[in-house]
This record gives C-alpha cells, structure tokens and sequence, in this order.
C-alpha cells in the first residue's frame, strides 16, 4: 500500500502539471507513474509468492489476495489516469476547475483513507478482530464510502458541465474527458472496495 501511495501522489503531481498547462512536464511525469506502478506489481508478486498454502495466517488466503488485487488496482487506475493525460493537449475549463479540483481532492482522499485501514491490520489482528480497532476500523471505512459518494457527487457534475460544452470542444476532446472521468473515478470505487473487504473479515470474526 506505501507503493500505491507514492503511485497516486506522483499521478496528483501529474494532475498538478495538467490543471497548470504545462503539457510538456506529463509526459516524464506518466512515465515516473508507470515505473512505481511496476515497481508496486513487483511487489504483488513477491507477496504472492510467499503466501504459500502452508503459512498459518489469522485470515483466509483468499481474502488476502482480494485486498492484495485491490491494492494492486489503485496503483494501475493512477497509471492509467496519467497515459490518458497525455493522449492530447487538453485543458480544464474555467468554469469547471473549482468541481475538478473537488473531484481530484475526494478521490485522492478515499485511497489515503483506505490506506489507513491498511496501516491499521497489523493492530488489528493483534487485537483478534475486534474491540476498539475493529471499531476504529469500521469507522474508517464509513469514512472512504462517504468519500466515494462525494466523488460521486462531483463527477456528475463535471460530466453535466463537460455535456454543457460539447459544442466547445472537438469529438476528441468529449470522448477523452468522458474516459478520463469514468476512469478517475474508479479510484474511490476501488477503494471502497477495498475498505469492504476488510470489513467483511471483521463480520466475520
């Protein structure tokens, strides 16, 4: 999960680049995203190469490799993000960059949240699943689905203004911020997910 972090903070500096104009920078910036996110998959592997059948562990195999894919999916939604920045020379509108910056802020928001969660397992399991960590916990993850919904919240809006300035922009300009929405998005959706899994291991404690 510190892999995915430094995945996504690289892709806000990315977005830092691309909110400023300076297209020039996005494309070394997407390639420093793309290695981390190598650099995470590397990681994956070696975590999965070493969850052998044998190894007693409090929680089920299976469990842990559904949060390990999910962590793994931050960190290729961020390298995904950055190659769709630099497919063409885009710009926010000014009438829209006060709800893309909310959107960018309540994204990058879930996936710290759930990052804590993560940051929280080993307490967890030191305290048998439950007690005051559970709870602290459970409340995280309320935490990243509230976050979610405001990043909900927010890409509807964006898309009702990008569908407002259609006749401003070419065709491929439309398709590319309607991908890189739906695309942005999934950064929160997955982790919710994540947050869900976690909380499901307690429920079944």
């Amino acid at each position: 999960m510190d892999q995915v972090g430094k995945c996504v903070q690289k892709m806000s500096e990315a977005l830092d680049a691309f909110e400023a104009g300076n297209h020039d920078a996005l494309g070394q910036l997407s390639e420093e995203v793309s290695g981390l996110e190598h650099e995470a998959d590397q990681i994956r592997d070696d975590i999965r190469n070493h969850l052998v059948r044998q190894l007693f562990m409090p929680v089920n195999r299976g469990q842990v490799l559904r949060i390990l894919s999910q962590q793994d999916s931050l960190a290729d939604i961020a390298e995904d993000v950055c190659v769709l920045l630099t497919m063409k020379d885009i710009s926010v509108p000014e009438e829209l960059k006060e709800v893309f910056g909310r959107f960018r802020e309540h994204s990058v928001n879930a996936v710290n949240l759930a990052g804590s969660i993560i940051d929280e397992l080993d307490e967890l399991a030191e305290s048998g699943f439950g007690g005051a960590e559970a709870e602290k916990i459970r409340s995280l993850a309320r935490d990243v689905a509230f976050a979610e919904h405001q990043v909900d919240v927010d890409a509807h809006e964006l898309v009702r203004g990008i569908y407002a300035r259609d006749d401003q922009m070419s065709v491929g300009e439309f398709h590319l911020w309607m991908r890189f929405t739906q695309t942005f998005s999934g950064l929160s959706n997955t982790a919710e997910n994540l947050a869900d899994s976690i909380t499901m291991i307690l429920d079944m404690k």
